[in-house]
């Protein structure tokens, strides 16, 4: 029998600890190990147990948990970092993405999401939950250039760059196929031929040049 995902609630309000604790008590795959409302408390105490999934919040009382997220990646304490929160900037989500957090979550969307952001993760990839994935595509189409940069410079065409961009923004291959009226076959091969001439092996290396390409850049 498969052992169940483990994880560690960091929040400083009480309510959605009991909440989160009780949507994955019924999950049947996942366990809850511990609990913190601090940073502090929760640096000492996943230590112990060694999550595989540490699901923190932003805001907690005595550091940013984005900072927090920073110190439980560099000290090995958990294997994958989800960030639950009510903050959606896509800077917050960026720069989550860049301390080396795979699933991000906003409180509203708990209910729905949570289980499938602990499990994607434990998968080995990114999960946006649609609230997220659409603050961050609704910014991009903002405040980014109408024509993505470079295009002829990395290889790839229009098309293939448009794919990729939406794959590192969170969008299946579905709703890719339904915001560009492209079929999904179509959808994956316009993938396959972007990731192969980019050498991209996974979500994570698509999600990290798309950032450091300023596809979804704020500016």
């Amino acid at each position: 029998m498969k052992s169940p995902i483990r994880t560690f609630i960091v929040d400083d309000h009480p309510l959605v600890i009991v909440g989160a604790r009780t949507l994955i008590e019924t999950s049947g795959d996942i366990l809850c190990v511990g609990e913190a409302s601090t940073g502090a408390e929760a640096m000492a105490q996943m230590g112990k147990v060694s999550p595989d999934v540490a699901i923190l919040d932003v805001s907690l009382p005595d550091m940013s948990g984005l900072e927090l997220a920073e110190k439980v990646i560099a000290n090995s304490h958990a294997a994958h970092v989800v960030i639950m929160t009510h903050y959606h900037a896509r800077s917050y989500v960026q720069q989550a993405l860049q301390i080396g957090a795979k699933g991000f979550v906003q409180k509203c969307s708990a209910a729905e999401n949570l289980l499938l952001a602990i499990r994607s993760v434990m998968l080995g990839g990114l999960f946006f939950d649609p609230p997220t994935a659409r603050e961050m595509a609704t910014s991009a189409t903002e405040r980014s250039p109408a024509r993505p940069p470079s295009i002829g410079a990395l290889g790839l065409t229009a098309r293939e760059q448009s794919v990729l961009r939406l794959v590192a923004l969170g969008y299946s291959n579905k709703e890719i196929g339904a915001h560009t009226n492209i079929s999904v076959k179509s959808i994956e091969t316009y993938k396959a031929r972007a990731t192969e001439k980019l050498n991209l092996r996974s979500r994570a290396q698509i999600v990290h040049f798309a950032l450091t390409h300023g596809w979804m850049s704020v500016n």
